[in-house]
């Protein structure tokens, strides 16, 4: 049995060479799984977390974003299996991440960059078929984020629950007054309006979005890690937040896509905190059961920001 990173992605190679892919090499890690080109304009997608069902409703899902987004979302060419993990063919998609195209240690944005962002948001904001996102698990659940639910907010509160408890010692610890906002943040959450469900990707940034020379959106892909149906105001809050993190002016880069987010949809600010608050909460402990690594590091500091907290004391 493979026993590290390298052994794996050999032994999953040798078996690809043995499915008639002479071509196949290993292209990067993504969020859910490892990618693997194959050649003749084919990638495969190794699921880590994904079971063949829940793979057949992305495919489905995917199918329906082709016609209803104004760029490429991945199409799932085949569900196969590989050594007992979940794999899927796909169309391998044109364009260069916006992450090469852009510089974060810089205070301002290129306003190209800034625009393709706006350009990607507003489309999934409008993408309004959302039977088959509806039915896929976020992270590493098993149900759907919406079992049992009738409005979002709802969902991501009980969503919070569950995951917090994992890390919740650890977080007490790194955030301040943390069980005060983790129940304003759920309470919130739940006392939310219904809207109009659209298309959250959960996981716009500068890696997932695929441009042209001009900086204009090709495509959109890694979907899966926190896609779903809901208040298109999540992406907006997430996005703005993970588009500059680590670098100097992060806090600076975060409170200009803000803003320009809130104006450019009518979206409240407090909003975008809410929602950003929720991210944190759900995915710190995403990379590494408990929390401890850098991720966690990133949303103990979103919930340590003055503006989340106020937000959520109001």
């Amino acid at each position: 049995m493979p026993d590290s990173t390298e052994d794996r992605t050999a032994e999953r190679v040798r078996r690809f060479l043995d499915a008639g892919y002479p071509d196949a090499r290993p292209v990067e890690a993504a969020v859910e799984g490892a990618v693997y080109r194959l050649g003749g304009g084919t990638v495969a997608k190794v699921w880590e977390h994904r079971r063949g069902p829940e793979l057949q409703r992305m495919q489905r899902f995917y199918a329906d974003a082709a016609d209803h987004l104004p760029f490429d979302a991945p199409q799932i060419i085949a569900v196969e299996d590989i050594a007992g993990v979940p794999m899927t063919v796909e169309r391998e998609l044109t364009g260069h991440p916006l992450a090469g195209k852009v510089r974060t240690d810089e205070p301002e944005v290129l306003p190209e960059a800034v625009d393709c962002l706006v350009g990607v948001l507003r489309a999934l904001a409008a993408a309004h078929d959302v039977g088959e996102v509806r039915q896929l698990p976020v992270l590493d659940e098993e149900r759907p984020l919406w079992q049992g639910h009738s409005s979002f907010g709802s969902a991501l509160a009980d969503l919070i629950d569950r995951r917090v408890g994992r890390c919740g010692e650890r977080f007490a610890a790194h955030v301040t007054d943390f069980d005060g906002k983790r129940a304003r943040l759920v309470a919130q959450l739940r006392a939310l309006p219904g809207t109009t469900e659209a298309v959250v990707h959960g996981d716009v940034f500068p890696e997932t979005v695929l441009v042209d020379d001009d900086l204009r959106p090709r495509a959109l892909v890694d979907y899966g890690f926190l896609s779903t149906a809901g208040d298109p105001r999540f992406d907006a809050a997430v996005t703005a937040a993970i588009f500059p993190t680590d670098t100097e002016h992060a806090q600076e880069i975060t409170g200009q896509l803000t803003a320009r987010f809130a104006d450019e949809f009518g979206y409240g600010i407090d909003d975008l905190l809410l929602f950003r608050a929720a991210y944190a909460m759900a995915t710190s402990d995403a990379f590494a059961p408990g929390g401890g690594d850098e991720h966690f590091a990133w949303c103990a500091s979103v919930l340590n920001d003055p503006a989340v907290a106020e937000a959520l004391s109001r």
